[in-house]
C-alpha cells in the first residue's frame, strides 16, 4: 500500500517572534470599509473615521489598503496605535490611492488599537465631500485563524 505524506512548512515570523504555518487563510480575517461624507471639522482640526482592536498576542498584517476623497484640496489620513502616529496617507488632489502586498511583505503590521482619521490641515472639511478608506489584513497567530489552510 502506498504511503502518503504531508509537509506543512513553518517560517519564522520577525513580527510575532514565533514559528507560523507558511500558508494563511485566503479570505482575509479583516474586511474594514469605511464612506463618509456627513463630516464637519474646523480647520486644523481632526475626525475618526474608524477603529480596529487587535487581539493581544497578535499582529494584524495589512495587505490591501484604499483610500480616497472627492475634496478638491486632497486630503491627509492619520493612523494612530495606542495613541502614537503610524504614518500619515496624503492626496494631493481628488481621487484614490491603492497599495496592494502579500501576507509575507504587507504594507503594515499593526498591534493593539488602530484609529483611522481624517485631518483638516487644508480648511475645513464640510459635509457632502466624501472621504473613504478600506483595508484587508490577516492575523498572524495561529490561534487567530478560522480554519487550517
Amino acid at each position: 500500500m502506498p504511503r502518503v505524506e504531508h509537509f506543512r512548512e513553518e517560517i519564522w515570523d520577525e513580527h510575532t517572534k514565533e514559528f507560523r504555518l507558511r500558508s494563511l487563510p485566503t479570505v482575509p480575517d479583516v474586511e474594514l470599509s469605511i464612506i463618509r461624507d456627513d463630516l464637519s471639522v474646523s480647520g486644523g482640526g481632526a475626525a475618526k473615521l474608524g477603529s480596529i482592536i487587535v487581539p493581544p498576542g497578535s499582529v494584524l498584517r495589512i495587505t490591501l489598503l484604499r483610500y480616497f476623497t472627492s475634496d478638491g484640496r486632497g486630503a491627509l489620513y492619520a493612523i494612530v496605535r495606542n495613541g502614537g502616529t503610524i504614518d500619515h496617507l496624503y492626496l494631493p488632489s481628488p481621487g484614490e490611492t491603492l497599495v496592494a502586498e502579500s501576507v509575507e511583505k504587507p504594507v503594515y503590521v499593526l498591534e493593539g488599537t488602530i484609529e483611522f482619521s481624517i485631518l483638516a490641515k487644508f480648511g475645513a472639511i464640510t459635509p457632502g465631500t466624501i472621504y473613504g478608506l478600506t483595508l484587508h489584513g490577516y492575523y498572524s497567530r495561529q490561534g487567530e485563524l478560522s480554519e487550517i489552510t
